[in-house]
């Protein structure tokens, strides 16, 4: 579900460039968030929800492409992540999309240019998204789990899924002590571990369950907190019951 208001988080060390974009920005009716480097970007999309990030590449300590790689990891492949910078050879645009950019803006931004770019950005990802939404999403990925067999024996595997889901059903039990105490960080720490977890493993249905009520708690949406945690807990229970012989695995 994605936010009435668009947000933008904008990672640049240059307090000037920062601003620029934001006072660019301001017309086109956005959030806009800004992060002087890298970890305060990182500290930024742990505990809110965006729909765009743009990264400046020539940054101390940890530069764009490192912010770039951590960022992904904790947004996932459907927000577009924008780099910007000085660098101005026609090459470095394959270099930055190569390495997984969405696109790239070069400094000194004109300001149509900025709008442009990031609303025809923040559009592909809406109709990607609603694309997503109007599937129906299985409940496993089977390339996830089949590419798990080249690795590990089906003595190995049982042991890995019964411990996701002995751990999985001690967090729910969590989630609902903790749906009426107010503590929104537990529940969202809860919520991000078992989104990982349950997309590693090829659970796919239950990791979108789960991230869909992690977004929705971060951008404050009006829900039923504990219509959708029981749901969770409910669904897992489901397709906990049956998972070894959708899996085929031998217990």
């Amino acid at each position: 579900m994605r936010n009435t208001q668009e947000t933008i988080l904008v990672v640049d060390d240059n307090e000037v460039n920062r601003k620029y974009v934001k006072t660019v920005l301001r017309n086109l009716n956005k959030k806009v968030y800004l992060a002087e480097n890298g970890f305060e970007g990182l500290k930024y999309v742990r505990s809110q929800s965006i729909d765009l990030a743009l990264i400046d590449i020539q940054m101390p300590d940890m530069d764009g492409f490192e912010c770039y790689n951590r960022m992904r990891e904790e947004v996932g492949e459907d927000i577009p992540i924008l780099a910007i910078t000085a660098y101005s050879d026609p090459d470095d645009r394959d270099r930055f999309i190569d390495f997984g950019f969405n696109d790239y803006l070069t400094k000194p931004v004109k300001p149509e240019v900025l709008k442009s770019t990031i609303q025809y950005w923040l559009d592909e990802s809406a109709n990607l998204t609603s694309s997503i939404e109007d599937s129906e999403t299985p409940d496993f990925n089977f390339d996830t789990i089949n590419e798990l067999r080249r690795y590990a024996s089906n003595k190995e595997l049982i042991e890995l899924y019964k411990e996701f889901i002995e751990e999985t059903n001690s967090f729910n039990q969590k989630l609902l002590f903790l749906q009426n105490a107010n503590d929104d960080s537990e529940i969202l720490s809860i919520l991000h571990t078992i989104k990982g977890n349950a997309g590693s493993l090829g659970f796919t249905k239950l990791s979108e369950l789960v991230a869909l009520l992690e977004s929705d708690i971060k951008n404050k949406n009006d829900l039923s907190l504990n219509e959708r945690i029981s749901e969770i807990v409910d669904y897992t229970s489901e397709i906990f019951s049956e998972y070894a012989t959708q899996l085929n695995l031998n217990l």
